[in-house]
């Protein structure tokens, strides 16, 4: 179940010393996903929820509301903060 969300403004997925592991601009569709059914990391689930409709923001995501100790191999080390 859950809410659906489409993000609307382009942007790029960072880790704090800015290396990009994903964007919406690059790939040029917005990121859909369902919040509330465990689809996305810990931080989206709850972050998103807190956000108005149409209201623009930057989430700084802890490791422990991202990917945790596995981080995404190849893509995000472990314990990473991600800047979305």
């Amino acid at each position: 179940m859950g809410v659906t969300i489409e993000t609307i403004k382009p942007g790029d997925g960072v880790l704090e010393d800015g290396t990009k592991f994903d964007s919406s601009r690059d790939n040029g569709k917005p990121f859909t996903c369902n919040i509330g059914v465990g689809q996305v990391i810990k931080g989206w689930d709850e972050g998103v929820p807190q956000l108005s409709v149409g209201q623009i923001a930057r989430f700084t995501i802890t490791g422990d509301y991202a990917y945790g100790p596995r981080g995404f191999p190849g893509l995000i080390p472990p314990n990473a903060t991600l800047i979305l």
